[in-house]
């Protein structure tokens, strides 16, 4: 998309999505003036400044303004519906929590029409942007005509990528795609680039991304001042294809181009913040409204099967490879393994009380100390007890990747069904590839998700949970 038609787009649906929001408020406050003690000051008077804060929090989470990547359509609806989502989860739980009386018929009314509105401008407004977009698709004088010199697997991502930005760029494709060409050296790639470049230009190219290997390049400025000439736009794309099988990640530094083994959303301060809080959040309900109960509960008849302490402690692999104190409720006589050997089905160690709690998986309800401590996370791989860690790092590859993030209660291996004994080596590479995957694809959504699945997993029961 050119710039000015994507900051213009971007800006016309910040302007709309606000100007609703606060229509929404100004709905509720109309509807409250003649019932205002129905209302809960607080909620009356901090709604308008919550609502927008919770909004913005939103959009720029799910990035639903962004103008860095390329505009897709469809990207663009399902990050508007999860920005909704989120919003309306966020406000409701505002008035749910601050109110006293949430189900008077005043609070429901001015509810209903105001959500009633809200979604009604959300549908309507996501339809006329697609009428625009059709529109502007099919102006064809409005877009940019875009190609791609080089034909490789790097250039072959590339025009996905540019593919996925149809709406606003007029894509023409690989140039040289059924081009078998070989350069013998850099002075036939040199010519047969510049003719290249010329001929971009008589197909009334404007922006053309040349993607080759930077070993046949010797002279950038010689390039781009042709193209300059021409009045058209090149970029280079180094093909690094040959020099990893295995997708990586390239980002810049300033100047530098760095190449990274993996995409970690977890790198990214904001992310961390998010979740960090989610965190807090999550393990505070816990300990208030379950741990505050169960806890001692749970501790009196584990004191009464078996002599020893109500809590497990047990040294654990946590972030960066620093070990943390592990806590669990104890669901084993006090032995001298518990420190190198896995628990098994049918294991002699386990107390009547232990059974229930490993099977219902509330042996771990005490690791959400640690959670607000900081030491883990609600979410994350699994850790593992030192000596196995020291183990499974010598045989299997990118064992240590788990370990960039915290460790979790649970984790996508879990609710895949990588949970419990480990007896072969192969079992232990299907849990770390289940964890390499959640460092590299991590976002909030999924966290509340593989939370969802936990719960639906131990309702069901686990058959490796023993």
């Amino acid at each position: 998309m050119k710039n000015r038609y994507k900051f213009s787009f971007v800006f016309c649906c910040i302007l709309g999505d606000f100007l609703a929001l606060v229509t929404c408020i100004y709905i509720i406050m109309y509807h409250s003036n003649n019932n205002y003690s129905y209302w809960n000051p607080i909620v009356l008077n901090n709604i308008t400044a919550f609502s927008v804060i919770t909004w913005i929090i939103c959009s720029l989470y799910f990035k639903l303004y962004s103008i860095k990547r390329p505009f897709n359509i469809e990207a663009f609806y399902r990050f508007t519906w999860r920005a909704f989502l989120a919003h309306f989860i966020l406000f409701q739980s505002f008035i749910f929590i601050f109110h006293e009386n949430n189900l008077n018929h005043i609070v429901l009314k001015s509810n209903l029409y105001q959500f009633s509105f809200w979604m009604l401008y959300i549908l309507l407004s996501r339809i006329f942007i697609t009428l625009l977009v059709l529109k502007i698709r099919n102006s064809k004088n409005k877009l940019i005509n875009v190609a791609i010199w080089g034909f490789n697997v790097t250039s072959i991502e590339l025009a996905a990528q540019l593919e996925l930005a149809v709406n606003f760029i007029n894509f023409k494709g690989i140039l040289n795609e059924h081009c078998e060409k070989v350069f013998n050296n850099q002075e036939d790639f040199k010519k047969t680039l510049c003719e290249a470049i010329t001929n971009a230009h008589e197909q009334n190219i404007d922006e053309l991304y040349v993607v080759t290997a930077t070993s046949k390049i010797n002279d950038l400025n010689y390039y781009f001042e042709l193209a300059d000439k021409l009045c058209m736009r090149i970029n280079f794309v180094p093909d690094l294809s040959d020099l990893s099988t295995e997708p990586f990640l390239t980002t810049n530094f300033n100047n530098f181009q760095v190449i990274k083994p993996r995409h970690e959303p977890l790198q990214d301060s904001n992310n961390r913040l998010v979740k960090r809080v989610f965190d807090i959040l999550f393990s505070l309900l816990v300990i208030i409204f379950i741990l505050s109960w169960i806890y001692p509960i749970i501790g009196f008849i584990i004191k009464y099967q078996s002599k020893g302490p109500v809590l497990f402690k047990q040294l654990r692999t946590g972030k960066k490879n620093k070990s943390f104190w592990c806590y669990k409720f104890r669901s084993m006589e006090v032995n001298q393994n518990s420190d190198s050997l896995q628990a098994s089905q049918g294991d002699p160690r386990v107390t009547p009380i232990g059974r229930f709690i490993r099977r219902t998986s509330i042996d771990e309800l005490p690791q959400f100390f640690n959670v607000f401590k900081g030491d883990m996370s609600v979410v994350g791989p699994r850790p593992h007890m030192l000596k196995h860690t020291k183990e499974y790092n010598e045989l299997i590859a990118n064992f240590m990747v788990r370990h960039y993030v915290k460790p979790g209660i649970t984790g996508l291996a879990q609710v895949s069904g990588y949970r419990g004994e480990t007896k072969k080596v192969s079992d232990m590479k299907k849990r770390i590839n289940a964890d390499i995957q959640y460092v590299q694809y991590w976002n909030l959504i999924k966290d509340i998700k593989i939370c969802m699945l936990t719960i639906i997993v131990t309702l069901k029961g686990d058959k490796n949970a023993f």
